[in-house]
């Protein structure tokens, strides 16, 4: 189908094609012509999804690939070529959506598997086929014993919460029934315990994980259509690996305090292989054949994590992605202009190994929701995703649904470190997978903010090396450069043997003024042969003594709170603080960028502004901060009004303290600029 659209859309030259070429989003003028073939794009296709619930498969063994879309609308939508062929109903929100083989039968039919709750429901041809259901956790002893006594009536239902309020303030997980019988208010407590009896009907307490990430893994041949398993992700922090019917747990790994958000598998079950786990906190847990190897701590939380040939990358929400290899040690980091809406690894056909990355990246300007005039304002170096977040219910309580809305879109293409090209979009992409789709090898399926579908073809012909990624030295080398004639006097002087003596000596006699300089630097260049050495290891170690104190002055002016940016380490809190000002004055503001290095949140911190009255008024001297919550940065912005200009300038200091200490946590120090004097 998506050929028979190519090449209509090759002979759209002519009057008559015209009108059957599908309508494709505009490109602006700067982007790459010939790297992507638009086939197709409908916007009205209504689609609301994520990536990791956006597939290709061969659903029925006939080489015609199919795109499954398990939607945020509870509905599975399966499209086949231009048109959506049908419509399944599912019972909640879906995580992930793949598929997999099963057995080794003929003719080779996958299973479709999409995770929803604490179920994975698996269809054959497009039929309910199975359902699997995660296994209950395991509940503590003394949780199973106070339920059953206050289930008999020997215990009281103000004993039962005491005992299990101090049960669930330490490290034991407690279950959800748990969790409701501690919410129930004072008034009417009878009443609530009969209703939650009939709920659980007297029966031991039961707690259900849900599923929060899923992928698969090849079990024993590394071919298309080789027999794979199913790897799940938890709530819990469990990672578990399914039998290849997806009827049993094989293989179950715990994570201590991480919980799963996205996965990566690569190499053969029965043989060697590895998975990357991009947990919610923050980090990514390495494991090789069931064993954690390393764990990596982001600078920020990841948006998703895609398989590289020798390593993996990892989507961050300071809009970077940054490249780590098998042994966890990154190796490049790319700066993006805008932050990341979706990206996906891009392994061709021909070359089974994946190098390059697809990024989507929300850019342009955005509109302020309930701004009753609309207004558009620039972007900004890290835009919010959204001014009013609603939480969105769903397995995945990390994910919010944005009302802002961003006017444009990029989509990049990196081979490594390297850009390979650069689409615009009207619209942002919101989620996409790139594989077979239709009877093409390369297409790239893609879902925009406003619910339209795009489907791109990558040509055989494209070059996806990258223009800068060409190794060994810069061509400027071999250009000569433009010499003094005394320093080739001097060259001469040096290189000539004594047959050619005289002739120096002529050439120096014409340049008199040179002939002590070239004595001079004799000596010194057969001072330097001699103790070349010496001269490198003195060298050496005065550079290292520069830098020593080149940190340590830096370290000092970051812990003592004299300059813009300061950290504090000590054992209560591990802060980072960065200040900025911006403004010609008099008004100015001050931005301050917060974030929590520890694991755990700081609660009840405070900060102060320290200033001269005669000089400066600030909107706000003192200001309450939010719960501070590990891994994540905080914005915050101060309006300062110089009152006299006239007077120079001065110093800001920043304070942040806590209620549980009377010592700042830290401090900085704000230079202020020269303030202009205001237009009357």
């Amino acid at each position: 189908m998506l050929a028979s659209i190519q090449q209509r859309k090759s002979a759209s030259t002519a009057k008559g094609n015209e009108a059957a070429v599908p309508k494709v989003p505009a490109a602006l003028p700067d982007s790459p012509a010939g790297f992507w073939l638009d086939a197709h794009y409908d916007p009205v296709a209504n689609l609301k999804a994520f990536s990791t619930c956006l597939h290709t498969c061969d659903l029925y063994g006939d080489g015609d690939w199919r795109l499954a879309v398990a939607g945020l609308e509870k509905k599975l939508k399966v499209w086949k070529g231009t048109q959506m062929a049908s419509e399944h109903t599912l019972v909640d929100i879906p995580s992930a959506a793949t598929s997999f083989y099963a057995d080794v039968q003929t003719p080779r039919i996958p299973a479709l598997a999409v995770s929803v709750g604490p179920n994975v429901f698996i269809y054959r041809n497009l039929r309910p086929y199975f359902k699997f259901t995660l296994p209950p956790e395991t509940v503590s002893d003394v949780e199973k014993t106070v339920w059953q006594q206050l289930y008999a009536g020997s215990l009281s239902l103000a004993q039962a919460r005491q005992t299990l309020h101090k049960l669930s303030t330490g490290s034991t997980p407690v279950t959800s029934c748990t969790t409701e019988l501690q919410d129930l208010n004072e008034a009417g407590q009878e009443a609530d315990l009969d209703m939650l009896s009939k709920q659980y009907k007297g029966e031991p307490p039961v707690q259900q994980t849900i599923i929060t990430c899923m992928t698969t893994v090849k079990k024993a041949y590394d071919e298309d259509d080789a027999v794979s398993c199913l790897v799940l992700g938890t709530e819990s922090g469990q990672v578990m690996v399914l039998s290849p019917t997806a009827n049993m747990v094989t293989h179950h790994w715990q994570l201590r305090q991480h919980v799963p958000a996205f996965l990566c598998a690569s190499g053969l079950l029965d043989v060697e292989h590895r998975v990357a786990i991009a947990t919610r906190h923050g980090k990514v847990v390495l494991m090789k054949n069931g064993a954690v190897t390393s764990t990596i701590h982001l600078d920020a939380l990841p948006l998703g994590i895609a398989r590289s040939h020798k390593g993996f990358l990892v989507g961050c929400t300071n809009s970077t992605v940054q490249y780590f290899n098998l042994k966890g040690k990154r190796s490049f980091c790319v700066n993006l202009p805008s932050p990341i809406l979706a990206m996906h690894g891009l392994e061709t056909a021909q070359q089974k190994i994946s190098k390059c990355l697809v990024v989507s990246l929300a850019n342009g300007l955005f509109l302020v929701v309930g701004d009753p005039l609309h207004r558009a304002r620039p972007p900004t170096p890290h835009p919010p995703r959204s001014l009013t977040t609603t939480p969105y219910t769903s397995p995945l309580p990390s994910r919010y649904v944005c009302e802002s809305t961003f006017s444009a879109g990029d989509l990049r293409v990196y081979n490594e470190q390297h850009l390979v090209s650069v689409t615009k979009f009207e619209s942002p992409v919101n989620a996409m997978t790139f594989g077979k789709f239709g009877r093409e090898e390369n297409t790239l399926v893609s879902i925009t903010r406003t619910g339209g579908l795009d489907v791109k073809i990558l040509p055989r012909t494209a070059k996806l090396d990258g223009g800068s990624s060409v190794t060994g030295p810069p061509p400027e080398q071999d250009i000569p450069l433009d010499i003094p004639k005394r320093t080739a006097v001097y060259i001469q002087q040096v290189t000539t043997s004594d047959t050619t003596s005289q002739c120096v000596s002529a050439e120096i006699e014409q340049v008199p003024v040179a002939s002590q300089y070239i004595a001079h630097h004799t000596e010194q260049t057969e001072r330097e042969k001699a103790n070349a050495v010496d001269i490198h290891n003195t060298f050496q170690q005065e550079l290292v003594q520069l830098r020593l104190a080149t940190a340590k002055a830096y370290m000092k002016v970051m812990t003592d709170g004299q300059g813009a940016t300061s950290t504090s380490t000590a054992s209560s809190a591990s802060l980072t603080l960065n200040a900025t000002v911006s403004g010609l004055g008099p008004a100015f503001k001050l931005t301050l960028e917060l974030c929590n290095n520890g694991s755990q949140p700081i609660l009840g911190a405070a900060l102060v502004l320290l200033y001269n009255k005669q000089m400066y008024s600030a909107q706000h001297d003192q200001r309450q901060l939010p719960v501070l919550l590990p891994a994540l940065q905080y914005h915050f912005d101060i309006r300062i009004h110089c009152l006299d200009p006239e007077a120079g300038v001065d110093v800001v200091k920043i304070l942040m303290h806590s209620s549980k200490s009377a010592v700042p946590l830290l401090s900085a120090l704000v230079k202020m600029p020269l303030s202009e004097f205001e237009e009357e």
